[in-house]
């Protein structure tokens, strides 16, 4: 879920009104992928030490000020990488279903664990504990133990069921355009 960039474009000193002037208030340390393949994607969000813009990749920031926001962005990046996420990724899919590509409208669709309301402790202690372990493809998250303490957090702030969230990690294996293979 920690990221870094792999290119750094700089923008060209003394070129005010430039492309980059108005892409770069919208640089984010939480980025949501463009588009994923279901069938082999590990993680759907990154969340990077400072802000940038990715390509293929749609950066989200919090309406709230640092460090609310800083907060905010580590819990959504566990977030979307938990089942609750994951189903709603695959809920808000276009028309293409093993290959989706997502747009910002899409994703702003999905509803977040609010601040405000919540107690997100859980999930950036979550996300700080397991940052740099690798998850496992969504065909396998039944059996990924990171997935698997995610979604505790997820469900200890939204105040789920974890014995319902395996059934839904069960069933998004079973998906066949998650697992590669024709429905039962």
């Amino acid at each position: 879920m920690s990221a870094s960039s792999e290119h750094e474009v700089v923008p060209k000193p003394n070129k005010h009104g430039s492309v980059a002037d108005s892409l770069w208030p919208k640089a984010s340390n939480l980025l949501i992928a463009e588009r994923i393949d279901t069938t082999n994607v590990r993680t759907a969000a990154v969340y990077i030490q400072r802000p940038i813009l990715g390509d293929a990749w749609i950066p989200i920031r919090p309406r709230m000020p640092s460090p609310h926001g800083e907060v905010a962005m580590k819990a959504w990046c566990a977030y979307f990488n938990s089942t609750c996420g994951v189903l709603f990724l695959l809920n808000i899919r276009p028309r293409k279903l093993t290959y989706p590509q997502y747009d910002l409208k899409n994703i702003r669709s999905i509803p977040l664990p609010d601040p405000s309301r919540c107690d997100l402790t859980p999930l950036v202690r979550v996300f700080d504990d397991l940052c740099e372990s690798q998850l496992l493809p969504w065909a396998q998250m039944d059996v990924d133990p990171v997935r698997h303490k995610i979604d505790a957090a997820v469900a200890e702030v939204l105040d789920l069921d974890p014995a319902e969230m395996a059934d839904w990690r069960r069933r998004i294996v079973n998906e066949p355009t998650v697992s590669n293979r024709p429905a039962e």
